[in-house]
């Protein structure tokens, strides 16, 4: 497979993996939490935003592992675009939910995305 072509499908391969997976915990968050988080409400409740911050971690790592594991020999590079496209994905659906969260929540959020993606590229051997 071309070298270019490889690595925008590593980088499509973690975005979709990073949406997937969250999309489903959001849903299982409206669930579990069903009390103080509605989708599509603003969600003021301490102990579900951090819990749902928490979980943000492992999802980026996810993607970022996913994305290097289908790059291959072209996974530093797959995985380092995965980050910018996540983070550009993560600011406009934060804007767009910007009144639904609390300020703190938004910028943590920000923060992590990048260096837990990079972290789960960094997971995998390519040796």
């Amino acid at each position: 497979m071309n070298e270019n072509v490889r690595i925008v499908l590593a980088v499509l391969v973690g975005w979709l993996l990073y949406g997937i997976v969250w999309n489903v915990l959001g849903l299982a968050m409206a669930a579990i939490f069903s009390d103080s988080f509605t989708l599509g409400e603003p969600l003021t409740d301490t102990l579900t935003l951090v819990v749902y911050l928490v979980l943000s971690i492992p999802v980026s790592i996810l993607s970022g592992y996913g994305s290097a594991r289908f790059g291959l020999d072209h996974a530093g590079t797959a995985v380092k675009a995965l980050a910018i496209v996540n983070l550009v994905t993560g600011i406009v659906v934060q804007s767009m939910a910007w009144k639904l969260l609390p300020a703190w929540w938004h910028i943590a959020f920000l923060i992590f995305i990048v260096p837990a993606t990079l972290y789960g590229g960094r997971l995998v051997s390519t040796k």
